[in-house]
């Protein structure tokens, strides 16, 4: 058996830091992009055991009992989302059995982008887990299990908009009380998409160098930035208010907003390469401009005037950096099951691409042996 889940990152997250335990009341808008982290679940009868493995950095982890995982920085992610998940390996009785469970993980977006990419693979996780298990789950509860993997499980700190946008998709307003959060997805016109997905680029800069200890930085000092949150919160308004009106020009001024906001919390949330990136990225028509997540490096996300945007991909090529694409995803969680995508016509009750984690509803699915519980052998 084999279960695959995909999960979108988000980006131009305006509001972003509202969205953490250290501001009382938030507003984040944010986009989900179609750029994928994919999960592949494989289960198969033979010897116990549990394999996690990343096609991206061949990185690849074995071992029996997830009550013995242990945190070493190596698919820490992964392994948080099978222990809290229980994957059983072994049946005990008259048929025993035992099962080899494989998850493999790979991302489209670069890594440490400021994409919430470690959200969109807690995301997708879950959801695979989850079906696997024939557990029904709103896709607001994947969110919010997909985020108690790094605020519980791994200690991290974490808002809460990246694992919402993931599992939703599309363009979402969020009213955030940390850790509860209002999602509000925003309809946007036929004209406003396409004008926005012909303007955005979504720039690769580098690796974010942002470390943890910057991060603590900010939330130790949030008293000091009181004003730069509510700034924030205000760009997400403005943000949203403006796609609604179809006023791409106001988007663009909410969006410059957000980043003077967001550098004044930390001065390395800016970096010599995005402020060389800013000055050539106006110069060449940009009208808005904003890094995405914390900052420190990783994604920038600038908006175009105009017929412009391939004078501004050819002004970030000339810097070495990379366009990324940055077209609208509207599906958010997928999950589904390849051997019955896959199977001939008229032996399968799943149409390939179905959606099976639906925006709002429940997931789809039924009960597969082995079940949940503690794992054993």
């Amino acid at each position: 058996m084999q279960i695959r889940a995909r999960a979108p990152v988000r980006f131009c997250d305006l509001g972003g830091w509202t969205d953490t335990r250290v501001v009382p009341r938030g507003a984040v808008l944010n986009i989900a992009a179609r750029l994928y982290t994919y999960v592949t679940l494989t289960i198969r009868e033979g010897q116990s055991g549990i394999t996690l493995e990343s096609l991206d950095t061949d990185e690849r982890v074995h071992f029996h009992d997830v009550r013995r995982i242990e945190y070493n920085g190596v698919l820490d992610l992964l392994k948080a989302a099978v222990a809290r998940a229980g994957i059983v390996t072994y049946s005990s009785g008259v048929y025993s059995m035992r099962w080899a469970v494989k998850v493999q993980v790979r991302s489209e977006a670069p890594p440490a982008s400021g994409l919430g990419s470690s959200a969109a693979l807690g995301v997708a996780a879950i959801g695979a887990l989850s079906r696997y298990q024939g557990r029904h789950l709103l896709v607001q509860e994947v969110a919010r299990q997909s985020q108690l993997l790094e605020v519980e499980d791994l200690k991290l700190e974490s808002g809460v908009q990246d694992q919402l946008a993931s599992a939703y998709g599309g363009v979402n307003f969020m009213e955030v009380e940390y850790p509860n959060a209002r999602v509000l997805p925003v309809p946007l016109s036929p004209a406003v998409r396409y004008e926005l997905e012909d303007r955005f680029v979504l720039v690769y800069t580098g690796r974010s160098h942002f470390s943890s200890a910057m991060h603590q930085k900010v939330i130790n000092e949030a008293d000091r930035h009181r004003g730069n949150f509510d700034d924030l919160a205000r760009a997400a308004v403005l943000g949203k208010e403006a796609l609604l009106r179809g006023d791409i020009a106001a988007f663009a001024a909410a969006m410059n907003a957000n980043w003077e906001a967001q550098k004044g919390l930390h001065p390395d949330i800016t970096t010599p390469e995005i402020e060389t990136l800013h000055r050539a990225a106006f110069a060449a028509g940009a009208v808005g401009f904003k890094a995405n997540g914390a900052g420190g490096g990783g994604t920038v996300t600038i908006l175009a005037g105009p017929d412009q945007s391939h004078l501004v991909r050819r002004a970030v090529v000339e810097l070495g950096m990379t366009v990324l694409p940055a077209q609208i995803d509207t599906t958010g969680l997928q999950v589904w099951e390849v051997e019955k995508a896959t199977a001939p016509s008229g032996t399968s009750d799943l149409v390939p691409g179905r959606l099976e984690v639906e925006p709002g509803g429940r997931t789809p699915g039924r009960s597969v042996s082995p079940p949940s519980g503690g794992s054993a052998g």
